[in-house]
């Protein structure tokens, strides 16, 4: 394991957990910025960065952040633009340090691990907000501070430890890597999120028609998975899942309603580029609330929309253009890995798990507005590495197959054996 790797996955769980607000200097100082900027000069230094531009997904990435720092001269209210603009540009750095430091499977296990477990944490520090009145901040980074916000992450989060679950070889990791699945799937289920809930059905739905390969097996975790959700959600939960039917009657998704419609307006009447990053709020707003709304200041509540307002139709072109490719490279990808006898399953089986977390990042947009989030960025970055690490693979055929366990792996392989024995 290397010092970069390390501070990166460092870098990753703060960004997540919102370690500045535990540790006052961390978020005083710029730390943040200054590791960001030393790995990717390491990364610079040490590696082909233009290679990743050879990837579609990061070129739309990148031309979609030039699109919201062109906003700084163009938007209606233009210095809405500043903060999305830093925002963005930060993440986009990350999503290019991605590409190289996860170089291997056990930088790989790393990452993961420490992405994973993050949640875990966060998870079972709020649990007392789970099940509750959905009111108040949970505590987390600020892009995580809301309940929706919250469950969106932990959806990502999820397939990647059943990743962990299902291609362990060790009794022992499968034991710790289920109770860590079941915490993740309480925090989803506890924020009673309606669009979490979908997110996790539409991955569940793709784990059972692309991924398992023995339908029967894929039907048990799916009944298993649906048992879960019974047993872990609150008294509440299903009867907010109701309203998804009848959302006539709620007032939050006739507020999504108006919100979306407000959004096709400006879309309409700025066709080529939008209202403006950031500017979707002040622009209702100044210029399209109508005397019968209840509100002055809206949020668009879902990426797509919010997109469409602020970036017109490129935007939503270039931002579905980046999702679409992430789903093709990572299957295209897995049927590379599974095609070669000399490699294990795990190999191919992660981009599938991949695309899961991709999945249900994007069911989740569409009910939220967090266009600024590292979700897809990093979630990029993961899936350009994968691609790249097979072209190195290729490159040196010769290469010999090595360990790929981490030594906690093989720790507990030795146990299990001792055990049988």
């Amino acid at each position: 394991m290397t010092l970069p790797s390390l501070i990166f996955v460092f870098l990753i769980v703060a960004e997540y957990i919102g370690l500045g607000s535990y540790i006052p200097i961390y978020k005083a100082l710029p730390i943040p910025l200054l590791l960001s900027f030393m790995m990717l000069l390491y990364v610079i230094m040490n590696y082909p960065i233009m290679d990743s531009f050879k990837y579609k997904q990061t070129k739309y990435f990148s031309f979609f952040v030039f699109m919201t720092a062109a906003s700084l001269l163009h938007g209606l209210i233009q210095r809405e633009a500043i903060d999305p603009t830093k925002t963005q540009v930060g993440y986009l750095i990350l999503l290019l340090i991605t590409c190289f430091i996860i170089s291997d499977r056990k930088k790989l296990l790393l990452y993961v691990h420490g992405f994973v477990y993050a949640h875990v944490m966060m998870v079972i520090i709020n649990i007392e907000k789970l099940g509750q009145a959905r009111l108040g901040a949970f505590k987390a980074s600020y892009f995580l501070g809301d309940g929706n916000d919250f469950a969106w992450s932990v959806n990502i989060a999820l397939p990647l430890c059943l990743y962990l679950l299902f291609t362990s070889k060790s009794n022992v990791l499968k034991a710790v890597y289920a109770v860590s699945s079941a915490v993740l799937l309480l925090g989803i289920i506890g924020t009673q999120s309606r669009g979490a809930t979908l997110a996790l059905g539409a991955g569940f739905i793709y784990y059972f028609f692309f991924i398992t390969k023995n339908k029967s097996k894929g039907l048990v975790i799916l009944m298993i998975a649906a048992m879960g959700v019974v047993m872990v959600a609150p008294s509440n939960y299903f009867s907010r899942m109701e309203t998804i039917s009848s959302y006539e009657e709620d007032t939050s998704a006739m507020g999504r309603i108006r919100a979306w419609r407000t959004a096709a307006e400006m879309a309409t009447d700025h066709p080529i580029l939008g209202v403006g990053a950031g500017s979707f709020n002040s622009a209702y707003g100044r210029f399209y609330r109508r005397p019968d709304d209840p509100v002055r200041w809206i949020s668009t509540h879902s990426v797509y929309f919010k997109i469409l307002a602020e970036y017109s139709f490129l935007g939503v072109f270039v931002y579905l253009m980046i999702i679409f490719h992430n789903l093709k490279t990572n299957h295209k990808t897995s049927r590379i890995l599974e095609s070669r006898p000399d490699n294990p399953d795990n190999d191919a089986l992660w981009p599938l798990y991949l695309n899961w977390a991709i999945i249900s990042c994007s069911v989740s947009a569409m009910f939220l507005s967090g266009v600024d989030y590292p979700h897809l960025f990093l979630l990029t970055g993961l899936t350009v590495a994968a691609s790249m690490n097979v072209g190195r693979m290729s490159d040196d055929p010769r290469q010999e197959q090595v360990n790929t366990l981490t030594p906690w792996e093989e720790f507990c392989n030795e146990s299990d054996e001792k055990k049988s024995s």
